[in-house]
């Protein structure tokens, strides 16, 4: 939906929230990972706005997310169109605040970030947050389509899935309703369909409330349960631990062990194991040291070209 589109609605018909959040680089949180790239996503970088569909309780609309500095507080403005009605907008700000990290606190990170020179920059711009999806659901679907494949098929297998769900990411329901031989074609997501439909019905019985067992701090029966489903992998379960807020592990794939091979080893063969030992001594923070590591070298690049 567009701002023309949106102008069409009578005030009336549109919700605005508020939330109130530590200082941070909004665009950069988007920017951080490949997410922004996977419908129903999309950036404004004209407007620097976020877009993309919401599914409350069971309805559809349109969120807009845009970053605002106040002289007294700092705010992330939610727009959400067509109103969804007053007793939906708490769950609506529950999924901004998922994917946008507001509850999360990265001092810790940042104190470990001034004691390191290469890092001093992520401190001071408050770095830390990555763009996540408002359910772990969708979080875990698309950690699936990511693996074994080509970023632009996983941008393709996205895009199919929105369009089954309407615009919106698909529900559970939609996804079992479909079922793994029509979702293999129609997505296209190929092998991965037994995968997804299994998550999909594992979510929809009840039986992997990921977030809910994060806030009770049940993180070893979340990577259990991650890897007793078939199809996923070490490296999605890693990947969706990141994305759950815990970073003591890098998803290693191919793209980041050459980075780490040509980076701190000469381009050298090494094992993984011995590739990721650059960032043991950042602990409970090693991915994030990791990933705003190379951000922060990006940005040196930029403002020191040769």
């Amino acid at each position: 939906m567009t701002t023309t589109d949106m102008r069409k609605h009578p005030t009336s018909a549109i919700a605005r929230l508020q939330l109130k959040c530590h200082p941070f680089d909004f665009r950069q949180l988007v920017f951080a990972h490949g997410w922004v790239q996977l419908a129903p996503f999309n950036w404004d970088d004209a407007t620097q706005v976020l877009h993309r569909c919401l599914t409350l309780n069971g309805r559809s609309c349109h969120v807009t997310m845009q970053h605002q500095n106040a002289t007294d507080k700092v705010l992330v403005r939610a727009t959400l169109t067509p109103n969804p009605g007053r007793t939906h907008h708490a769950e609506a700000r529950r999924q901004v605040t998922r994917m946008l990290r507001l509850d999360e606190d990265f001092s810790p990170f940042h104190a470990c970030c001034r004691r390191d020179r290469h890092l001093r920059i992520v401190a001071e711009r408050g770095w830390g947050g990555m763009l996540r999806c408002p359910t772990a659901f969708e979080d875990v679907i698309k950690t699936i389509c990511t693996a074994n494949c080509h970023w632009r098929n996983t941008c393709t297998m996205c895009e199919r899935l929105c369009a089954l769900g309407g615009g919106a990411f698909p529900s559970p329901k939609q996804l079992i309703d479909i079922g793994p031989r029509r979702l293999s074609h129609a997505a296209p997501v190929g092998y991965r369909a037994e995968t997804i439909v299994n998550v999909a019905r594992l979510t929809e019985e009840g039986q992997m409330p990921l977030d809910t067992w994060m806030a009770e701090g049940n993180i070893d029966r979340v990577r259990s349960t991650l890897r007793q489903i078939k199809g996923i992998g070490d490296y999605c379960v890693n990947h969706m631990m990141v994305l759950l807020g815990i970073y003591d592990r890098l998803p290693v794939d191919s793209e980041v062990i050459k980075h780490l091979r040509d980076t701190y080893h000469g381009g050298r063969r090494v094992p993984a194991s011995v590739a990721v030992r650059r960032f043991e001594p950042f602990d409970a923070h090693a991915f994030l040291a990791y990933k705003f590591g190379r951000i922060a070298a990006g940005a040196r690049a930029i403002r020191s070209p040769r």
